[in-house]
């Protein structure tokens, strides 16, 4: 999985898009590097798919959706204004509203996981236009836009029934500065905010998004907004949580390539010696055919 978040940086660049290429359509805008002409119509084809799909939870929007494709490291931090892990692919910065994302050939990435991207940001991008960021815990931003742009994959569920075999999991009460986890905690915060959105849609149903997000245009305080919506109480949503992914993902971890060789290893070593023993039977008794039939001549 390629990794993406949102950032609330605390110096302000007023030269994001300086000296690029500029691609439009209607509130769209792609700002990107001379020869990504083509990566930039790509970019804006996957928004504007995806963004009419976003309308059914954030509702329209006339806010200008900026993306600023970056094909060097050294362009992405000056952009960001900050140092971020190897593991960013792409950033949402507000108060600009402006996603600033690295070119596939920069991030080492296939052009599926360039439109995952795109799409996962694309997701902070509405939630922001409609809810401040900064209101809603980084686990629920982040589990949302995973959810939502289908990136809670079989990976991410084995990930965590992993972590749930070796009592790794992450509690929410620290589920929240992602940028201070490495590659391999990454994945697991990342699928374990998924988990949740899972969870609540799971037990709640599909409304529950929506019915929460009208909430929180009122209340402005999310654990607030989250108990009125589910009756969670703010210190219990940890267990009920926790408890649910024990009870759905306890075994996935089995379903891991790896697990599975090692699974079937022993059970075809146990059908190639029962073979064997049967080829040799066949053959002593073939054997002991023909020894009788030569006492008999």
């Amino acid at each position: 999985m390629r990794f993406i978040l949102f950032l609330l940086p605390l110096i302000l660049s007023t030269a994001l898009w300086s000296n690029e290429q500029q691609l439009n359509a209607g509130n769209i805008y792609i700002y990107y590097p001379e020869s990504y002409r083509k990566l930039a119509e790509y970019t804006l084809n996957v928004i504007k798919n995806s963004n009419s799909e976003l309308t059914a939870l954030f509702g329209e929007s006339s806010y200008p959706i900026k993306y600023v494709l970056v094909n060097s490291k050294a362009e992405f931090e000056r952009k960001t204004g900050t140092p971020l892990p190897p593991w960013t692919a792409a950033v949402t910065m507000f108060p600009q509203k402006v996603v600033v994302v690295k070119t596939p050939d920069l991030n080492n990435s296939t052009l599926r996981a360039y439109r995952e991207t795109i799409r996962h940001e694309l997701v902070h991008l509405r939630q922001g236009f409609q809810i401040p960021l900064n209101i809603t815990p980084t686990w629920f931003n982040e589990g949302l836009a995973v959810y939502i742009t289908n990136q809670y994959d079989l990976q991410s569920r084995v990930l965590v029934s992993r972590a749930l075999a070796q009592n790794a999991i992450i509690p929410l009460s620290t589920l929240s500065d992602f940028l201070k986890y490495n590659h391999l905690q990454a994945e697991l915060a990342y699928a374990e905010s998924g988990t949740v959105i899972e969870f609540l849609i799971h037990v709640y149903g599909q409304s529950v998004l929506t019915d929460l997000f009208k909430t929180l245009l009122d209340k402005k305080d999310f654990y607030q907004s989250l108990s009125a919506v589910t009756d969670i109480e703010p210190g219990t949503l940890d267990f009920y949580w926790q408890k649910y992914i024990t009870k759905q993902y306890r075994w996935i971890f089995l379903l891991d390539i790896q697990n599975i060789i090692w699974l079937i290893i022993p059970v075809l070593l146990v059908c190639i010696y029962f073979v064997k023993r049967f080829r040799n039977k066949k053959t002593l008794q073939k054997w002991n055919v023909e020894e009788n039939e030569m006492h008999i001549e």
